[in-house]
């Protein structure tokens, strides 16, 4: 139950993140690298990025690491 709590906060932080910043999930894929679907799992709460991946998404969208795997919205 908790895992699934801890992915939604991540998917929901990440596409407001996006959408903050006018980057539709196609244009988020071209500049991470990672696949639009994938990214659109991520944001559904379905998925939770690995370490490595996490990374690559706060160094693209300017987001400290710490603010996106924080619990806080």
């Amino acid at each position: 139950m908790e895992e699934d709590y801890i992915k939604l906060i991540f998917g929901l932080k990440l596409k407001q993140i996006r959408t903050d910043r006018n980057l539709s999930l196609f244009g988020l894929s071209k500049l991470s690298g990672l696949s639009k679907s994938y990214l659109n799992e991520i944001e559904k709460g379905k998925k939770y990025p690995k370490t490595d991946k996490i990374l690559v998404l706060s160094e693209k969208l300017k987001v400290p690491y710490d603010h996106l795997v924080s619990l806080k919205l």
